[in-house]
């Protein structure tokens, strides 16, 4: 059970870094509507949030999909390797496909198609965490995945309207994930270091 207490910890602090890169990326990069491209004056600081981003994606892909394929939450019946697997497995895929389609300057649009669908699925885990007393805590768990959900489905009006509302609406909950996910990802590295 302590592999997967790692895979835990380590993916939550991913997940809060990974929210925290979309936030300052959000802010720092000049995002066209009307070209769905990056402003091209940003280059060197554009690659470097994308091989950020990359590197963030890479390690909850793999992690996702060693828990879909080991299932090391066998004593839940596998809910759980389902709840964390899965999330992580797309979570990471969203980030990797967006890290590849900034480093490349390519249009982002795409890729918030991915990234609402990735978030409806993370408001099934959150609804199912709540309906079902999933986790320790299934009212916090519920709120940090809503905490991911709303910037995913704030990524199509953000990367598609000329209002810079649905900007700034998007890059006000990339914080709210963030720091829900930092305040997670603490609480579960606590938990799991108690020696009792």
């Amino acid at each position: 059970m302590v592999l997967a207490y790692d895979f835990l910890d380590v993916m939550a602090w991913d997940v809060s870094l990974s929210a925290f890169l979309l936030f300052m990326g959000a802010i720092m990069l000049h995002y066209k509507v009307s070209s769905g491209l990056v402003d091209e004056n940003v280059g060197d600081l554009r690659r470097g949030f994308a091989i950020a981003a990359g590197a963030a994606g890479s390690y909850l892909f793999l992690s996702g999909m060693v828990i879909s394929f080991t299932w090391p939450f066998a004593l839940s019946g596998g809910v759980y390797n389902v709840l964390f697997g899965g999330i992580a497995t797309l979570g990471g895929l969203v980030l990797l496909t967006g890290a590849i389609t900034l480093f490349l300057n390519a249009n982002l649009k795409p890729v918030s198609y991915f990234a609402a669908v990735v978030g409806l699925y993370a408001f099934v885990d959150a609804y199912s965490m709540l309906k079902y007393s999933l986790t320790s805590a299934p009212l916090l768990s519920a709120l940090g995945y809503l905490s991911f959900a709303a910037p995913a489905l704030l990524s199509v009006p953000a990367t598609h309207l000329e209002n810079k509302w649905w900007r700034w609406l998007f890059v006000l909950f990339c914080l709210l994930f963030a720091v829900a996910w930092l305040y997670q990802a603490a609480n579960f590295t606590y938990a799991h270091l108690n020696p009792s």
